[in-house]
């Protein structure tokens, strides 16, 4: 399922988190970085929005994205988000913020 790109940088457990990812350029680099084989946590700030714009790529099946809700401006769902992240995975590769652009 992976593109094919010249002069790869990454692995698959290369790990991009992408906010404000429900819609827009967010979504587009989401689907793009799912596509490339990358590990990709899709954030938003409404679970309902978030948990929506994730179902697409898992019905392509993309397993490796996932979804957390995270509002960046929120000091209680940073740190549910820290929580939930360092359960999951070892370090954060790629920071994509497109939440409140």
């Amino acid at each position: 399922m992976s593109k094919k790109v010249a002069n790869k940088w990454w692995l698959e457990e290369t790990v991009v988190a992408a906010t404000g990812a429900n819609k827009g350029i967010g979504y587009a680099l989401v689907k793009w970085f799912a596509e490339l084989g990358l590990t990709v946590i899709l954030m938003a700030r409404v679970y309902e929005r978030g948990k929506k714009a994730v179902e697409s790529p898992w019905a392509m099946g993309f397993n490796n994205v996932h979804f957390s809700l995270l509002g960046v401006s929120d000091q209680a769902s940073i740190k549910g988000f820290t929580s939930w992240f360092t359960q999951r995975f070892q370090a954060l590769d790629v920071l994509d913020e497109y939440e409140n652009v």
